[in-house]
Order: structure tokens, then sequence, then C-alpha cells
């Protein structure tokens, strides 16, 4: 019970807390030191069941990642199941609980799951509804021009934001920036390119120096917001630069022009594959973080494409991936406005 769980903690009992709802759930609040694991899409339940994928590897922080392997005394919840004799079948505590116990853990269910928790014991919950740290200026609903838009803290190492942040270094000081990740065609004034840089280059380019902070690590991807622009190219440069960033211990800044439509692609499609997200949550996520974004609809494309190779392995019919991505993409772009270009 929440009430049991809490005396856990007051008698310094190590338990590991595994949240198994969903990351926009998990991310909109959750009980504190709780690790997410999210496996409801149906492709990752089948490679789990198959044991093809390992639990740990839904959880995205290497920390977390390293303590549900090592764990045993493990407490489970989900959104609100009381039935601890019997959840659903179908439902992810059930599979979480089934694949911990063939690991050898001693798991519990926690009854009544977070919303109960919640009730009883707010003040041992987080939210992403606290305020922004001192550092990160808020997004207020009185800014309508995009590109006075501030910076946006995606995760606690990613920020997402415009041409004039990545050249304002008091800011990438301040908010304690190691890494840019440049999503344009070229930063003028700002960066100075290698000789083997050349103009026009579809090649992605590290090694870009920053004029006002020289001890910047910074990759520029060539890429302009066009509806023939191939931005998936730059998927894997991207991710691997991002993951660097965020095994180094720093903060890294990805930006186009205005923050609206190439940085937040690399964004959602980071988000896909750093936390395992469907597109849907991925990008229902950072625009709940930076309403301003809007990828144009050959971005959004290509973000289907990556969602489709990610689960390569399962061998869907082309007939269901058409469907599939046509779902997806009018389920995003509804009611969306178009893009502008050259964002």
């Amino acid at each position: 019970t929440p009430g049991e769980l809490v005396d856990s903690w007051q008698r310094r009992r190590r338990l590991l807390l595994v949240d198994c709802r969903p990351f926009l759930s998990f991310n909109a609040g959750r009980i504190r030191s709780a690790v997410n694991v999210n496996c409801g899409d149906r492709i990752t339940r089948r490679r789990l069941q198959q044991g093809r994928l390992a639990l740990w590897d839904l959880v995205a922080c290497r920390q977390a990642r390293d303590q549900l392997k090592q764990a045993r005394d493990i407490v489970v919840y989900d959104d609100c199941t009381g039935d601890l004799e019997s959840p659903q079948p179908s439902s992810s505590l059930a599979l979480v609980l089934a694949v911990l116990c063939q690991n050898g853990a001693t798991p519990a269910v926690l009854k009544g799951g977070f919303r109960e928790f919640q009730r009883q014991f707010a003040h041992e919950c987080t939210s992403s509804a606290a305020p922004p740290p001192p550092c990160v200026e808020s997004a207020s609903e009185a800014v309508r021009d995009v590109s006075q838009w501030p910076a946006t803290c995606v995760l606690p190492f990613l920020l997402l934001g415009n041409e004039r942040d990545a050249r304002d270094a008091e800011l990438l000081q301040r908010l304690g920036v190691g890494y840019v990740l440049h999503v344009t065609p070229a930063l003028q004034q700002t960066n100075s390119v290698p000789p083997n840089a050349a103009a026009g280059t579809d090649m992605a380019t590290t090694g870009v120096q920053h004029e006002h902070c020289p001890g910047l690590r910074c990759k520029r991807l060539p890429a302009s917001d066009s509806c023939h622009q191939n931005l998936k190219q730059f998927f894997d440069d991207a991710f691997q630069f991002l993951d660097e960033a965020h095994a180094s211990g720093s903060r890294v800044l990805v930006h186009c022009h205005a923050g609206v439509s190439r940085s937040p692609t690399i964004t959602v499609a980071y988000l896909m594959h750093h936390l395992r997200l469907p597109l849907v949550d991925a990008y229902r996520y950072l625009k709940a973080k930076r309403p301003i974004i809007s990828p144009n609809l050959n971005f959004m494309g290509q973000l289907v494409e990556l969602e489709q190779k990610l689960a390569l392995n399962e061998h869907q019919q082309p007939c269901v991936q058409c469907c599939r991505a046509s779902a997806t993409l009018l389920e995003l772009l509804a009611a969306e406005p178009s893009s502008s270009a050259g964002v």
C-alpha cells in the first residue's frame, strides 16, 4: 500500500520503484526516484515476451538502467491498479512483473497505483508542471514572435532553441551548454568552418568552431527547411553527437534558424531513438514543451520512416505501414498551421 511504501523509505529499506505507465504520463507526474519502463506499444511488448529485449533496455538513464539490472526488491506501479492478485494479463504491469520474476527479482505491486499514492502522499511526487530552473527562461504566452521564443529545456541535458540562442555566448555559458548542434547550412559570423567543409555539402561537419566560445564542441548538419531536404540522412550523426553530449555530463543546444521546423524534427527523432517513444508521443511531448514547433510535411514523413526503421525487425506488411503512416500524419498535422520556409 502507499503507506507501507513510505514506511519502507523511513526504515531506509532499499527499494527500486518501477513506473510502467506511458512516458507522457510519467513525465506529467510520478513518485520520486521512480524509473520509467515504457512498454505499452505492441512491438516492444512482443520483443520483451520473446526475450529479444531486456527490460532495462527501455530505461533511458544509464544510472537507472544499472539500478534496474542489480535490484531485487522492486515495487511496480501503473496508474490505478487495485486488484493485486490478478492484474490484466494484457497490461504493461503484468508483463513487467513477469519479466522481473524471470530475472530473479521479487517485485511487489503498489496498490491503487500512482493515483492513490498521489492522493495520500502528494509531497512524495514530482511533476513536470513545476517551474523551470532559474537558469532557463520560461516561455511566456505573451511571446508572439517565434524569433523571440526562449530556449526550451526538452530533457535535463537537451535544449532546443534558435540561431539567436546559438550566438549568445553568455546564455550558453549560463545554461551550462558544452555542445551545440547547428541544423543550418551555415551560421554566419559565429562559426569558422574548417577548410574541408565546403559550402553546400551534404555531409555533417564536426569540429565547427564557435567564435565566442572556443571550448564548445559543435556539429553542423547542412540542412534547409524545404520540401526537398533529406533530413533523415543526418539522423544517425545527430544521435551520436547528442549521445556523446549526454555521456559527457554537459548540456547540448540543438537549433536551426527559429527552432520551429528543422531542429524540432531532429529533436523528435532523438526522443524516439533515446526514449524509445512512438512518433505521436515524441511529437506531443515536444509540442507541450515548445508550442511553436511545426515541422514541414516532408520532415514529418521522414519521421514516420524513422519510426518504421526502428521497428524493422517486426517485418510489418507494406499495407499496414502505409495505413499507420497516414494515420500518424493525419493525427499530428490536423489543425496544424503550415510551416514557414526558412525556419
